[in-house]
This record gives C-alpha cells, structure tokens and sequence, in this order.
C-alpha cells in the first residue's frame, strides 16, 4: 500500500456538492439538491457492449491527504450508471472490479438496465474485505478474462486510479493495459503520471485539483456511452452542475 500524501483532501468533490460519504458505504443518490450533467446518454448501442469499470482504493487515493478521502468518486460513478441504465438495454452490460479482486464489492457483468442498478451499487464502495492493493494486474487479468467471456460484446475498460501502481512490473502491467481487448480508458485522479506514459491506444483523462466537480462521473459516462447512437458526453473538465 502506498501511503504516500499527494493531494489535499477533498479536492475530487467538495463536501458542499456531494456531502459526506463514509468510507465502505455503498454509493447512494446526491443529497444537496444539485446535479451533475453528464450529457446525453443517448439511445441504446445496436451491438453488444461491455464496460468494465476497475476502481483504485488503496491509501494514496482514499486516506487523507489522497485523492479522494470521501470516496465521492463512487456518487459521481453511480450518476453515470444511473443515467445510461435508466435508457439503457439488455445487451449493454455494465461490470465493477477493485484492484483487490476477487473481492465482495466485484460485480459481474448485468444488463445496464434500471432494476439492475442497485446490483451495480453495491460495487461502488470500499470493498470491506479489501487490503488497499495498489496493484494494477489483478483487476486487470479479470477484466481481460470478462472481455473473452463475452467476446460478442464491445469492450470498454475504464481505470479510474492515481497510478501509483506497486505491481511488480508497472511497465508489464501498463503494456498488459494496452492490450485489453478493446477500449482502454484512464481516468488518473491527480497528475502523478503523465499521459506519455501510456499507450497511444489508451485514452487518458487526468482529474486533477482545479477540476469542477463530475469530472469523475463525466469520464465514466463518456466510456458507457461510446456505442451508443446520437449520445453526447461533456468534458470532463467543464463545470456541469444544475439545481434538481
């Protein structure tokens, strides 16, 4: 676990947006009155598609000074996942890892449908049996095997971590990155790792301190809705707040 402070806490999402999340509590609606907008999920893909979401919750992302100590990047995930489900189909499958996979906050591929939401759910928190792994290739493995087993699905895997991997081989694991059989998406809470450092076949999208809140949930929406037709995912980087 690398314990290593990089970021003031509470920079992913201020408090008075989100409100509180405890740590290992299962991501739940957003309380203030405000939203984020994502975009427009638009229609169901007309192919079979996959998206993976593998999430980081080692010390250097969620203890304080981390980047992201209130773990709000599961509200803005759930966002994500609520807005496509609440449109979405049958063959449009959407699937939760923890870098400490196998864990009990793993959620296999479901149709992203809307009673399928608190399945999802209950991926988007701490796993509690979980050690704060900082180890990339576990998760990924899975992935990869997920991918295969659905090999008539569009795959998008998206990563959403510091990268500050402890893997043995952290050159392996990022070549390994790159070779998922499909889409690869980073979303790099914090800048400790520059997009150059990736394969040009990764899109990369750093969350960085400046960053409005929804950034997180808005590179998440961007992955789920890449198949599907007449959709349209903002910047991560614009503000996108509404009153509800």
């Amino acid at each position: 676990m690398n314990t290593q402070p990089l970021l003031q806490p509470g920079w992913l999402l201020p408090g008075q947006l989100l409100g509180d999340m405890p740590s290992n509590s299962a991501a739940g609606p957003i309380q203030t009155g405000t939203e984020i907008v994502l975009g427009d999920p638009g229609e169901p893909a007309s192919v079979p598609t996959l998206l993976i979401a593998v999430t980081d919750d080692s010390g250097s992302v969620t203890t304080p000074g981390g980047s992201d100590p209130l773990s709000n990047r599961y509200s803005e995930m759930a966002a994500a996942f609520t807005a496509v489900a609440r449109r979405g189909s049958r063959r449009e499958l959407g699937a939760v890892l923890h870098f400490d996979t196998p864990c009990s906050s793993d959620v296999a591929p479901v149709p992203l449908r809307r009673w399928n939401l608190s399945k999802l759910k209950q991926g988007l928190q701490i796993p509690r049996d979980g050690a704060g792994s900082s180890e990339l290739l576990p998760s990924l493995r899975r992935a990869v095997t997920l991918a295969q087993r659905h090999g008539q699905h569009e795959a998008t895997l998206v990563v959403l971590s510091d990268f500050f991997l402890l893997d043995s081989d952290v050159d392996q694991a990022l070549v390994e990155l790159a070779a998922f059989p499909g889409d690869v998406h980073a979303v790099v809470l914090g800048n400790q790792l520059a997009s150059g450092s990736f394969d040009d076949r990764i899109t990369v999208t750093h969350i960085n301190q400046d960053d409005p809140p929804g950034a997180v949930g808005r590179a998440l929406f961007a992955g789920l809705v890449r198949h599907r037709p007449g959709s349209r995912a903002l910047d991560p980087s614009l503000a996108g707040e509404s009153s509800s």
